[in-house]
């Protein structure tokens, strides 16, 4: 087994090629071999299955394991963990990374690999030598919350279900609610929703989201994704955003409707606007939900959205 830089373009092509049939689990790695990113390395089967290091030859797909994103966020296409070996990449892997670890993210089978992997390497780090004593980098032996989802993938043919606001309403609201796309100038009536979300779906329990954090958040996301807002009377009252734009995929996340202001299909109105915007630029929509989360399950169901798989989020 071999780790290997993807650097060159005909790296970027056999990491597009690999990624694409499980695209639908690895939305946000596929963003950054899009993006070229220069964190990816590839998991090769064998010494000799590629051309000595520096190379000008290509990696062949058939002899590739899987890609890895080694930064603070590991994401990560591995198809199947157990064609990996352990120690090498627990010897292996801080060589690489310039930085602890700090979350996993990505298919569940392979981010409960990874996570031990990760477990023992976190245990110490150097960005010099690839190590430091733990009690200087202030991290945990174990992540201290695992988040566990449903990957769904849209498969309806034709058009997305058309639904209205109005088709859920238990309040009699109708009329004065509008769907907007935010830009950077909609920061400041976008924090307090931003910052609900990030404590209610995001924070370790115990954590505390700072407002400097939520707007290092909101500007990243207003650059470099579609945000959509819902408004009722003027105030913004709930929200959603792509998080991850892939090559042949977009991931939707960060959904999230102000409590006074829920069952009324904010929610299902939003993801419908940007499910539509999705295909339109011809990318396949996916998401995924909290297993426990059944009411948000059930309405993606009628927008079209079907399980996949199984997705994990670890923070460290």
């Amino acid at each position: 087994m071999k780790l290997i830089p993807v650097e060159t373009p005909q790296d970027f092509l056999a990491a597009q090629q690999f990624i694409a049939p499980y695209e639908e689990t690895c939305v946000s790695l596929a963003s950054l071999v899009r993006r070229k990113s220069d964190k990816l390395v590839f998991l090769v089967s064998s010494d000799e299955a590629v051309v000595e290091w520096p190379r000008s030859g290509c990696i062949e797909t058939t002899d590739l394991l899987g890609i890895i994103n080694l930064d603070s966020t590991l994401y990560h296409c591995i198809p199947d963990p157990s064609r990996l070996e352990a120690e090498f990449l627990k010897a292996q892997l801080p060589y690489f990374l310039k930085k602890p670890v700090r979350c996993i993210s990505g298919e569940k089978i392979a981010t409960d690999f990874l996570i031990k992997i990760v477990d023992s390497i976190n245990c110490s780090f150097d960005p010099s030598t690839g190590l430091r004593d733990r009690t200087s980098s202030g991290l945990l032996n174990h992540p201290a919350q695992i988040y566990d989802y449903k990957m769904m993938q849209w498969l309806s043919a034709g058009n997305v279900v058309s639904i209205r606001p109005s088709d859920y309403s238990t309040t009699g609201l109708s009329g004065g609610e509008e769907i907007i796309r935010c830009t950077e100038h909609d920061m400041e009536i976008l924090h307090p929703l931003q910052k609900d979300y990030m404590k209610d779906e995001v924070a370790v329990p115990g954590r505390q989201i700072s407002d400097a954090e939520v707007d290092i958040t909101l500007r990243n996301l207003l650059k470099n994704q579609l945000c959509f807002a819902l408004t009722f009377d003027g105030d913004i009252v709930a929200k959603a955003n792509t998080n991850a734009i892939g090559i042949n995929c977009v991931q939707i996340g960060g959904v999230y409707t102000h409590p006074l202001y829920r069952r009324n299909g904010y929610a299902g109105a939003l993801v419908q606007a940007l499910c539509n915007r999705s295909l339109r630029a011809h990318k396949h929509p996916v998401l995924f939900v909290k297993e426990k989360n059944m009411p948000a399950f059930s309405l993606y169901q009628k927008l079209g959205f079907e399980e996949c798989g199984r997705y994990s989020i670890a923070y460290y």
